[in-house]
């Protein structure tokens, strides 16, 4: 016979595991804009909350490596990893410059258009933004 306060309790752990983990079922994911979609960079500091336009850098990969947004959306890129990267766009379009261990940079991006992007140090390292 089961024991619905297990399985009550196991549902309540997975959610609060997700929801620290900034894991979750939202539609948004890795993605990338066009030439004219970056009009701001900005510092966010040490930010490390995950929201609909966050792109975590770890184990020389850009995750998620394909994220979709809103057109005006900030997209913040943070680098958990020792070595530094950075997410520069294959158009030109944005640049979040040097990233050290624990450094953000966010980029709002304003227009549609899907915008693949990489990192400097690390050309391999690559990711898209697509802006709907």
């Amino acid at each position: 016979m089961t024991r619905p306060w297990r399985a009550l309790a196991l549902v309540a752990t997975c959610g609060a595991l997700a929801a620290t983990a900034g894991c979750g079922g939202s539609e948004d994911g890795p993605e990338a804009a066009s030439a004219s979609a970056a009009t701001t960079i900005a510092d966010s500091g040490g930010a490390t909350a995950r929201s609909a336009g966050a792109i975590e850098i770890a184990d020389f990969k850009f995750d998620p490596e394909t994220i979709r947004v809103e057109a005006g959306t900030e997209v913040t890129w943070t680098n958990s990893d020792d070595a530094p990267h950075t997410a520069t766009a294959d158009d030109g379009s944005f640049d979040t410059g040097n990233l050290a261990k624990g450094e953000s940079k966010s980029v709002a991006l304003d227009h549609p258009g899907s915008f693949s992007y990489y990192c400097r140090f690390h050309p391999f390292m690559k990711a898209t933004v697509e802006v709907q």
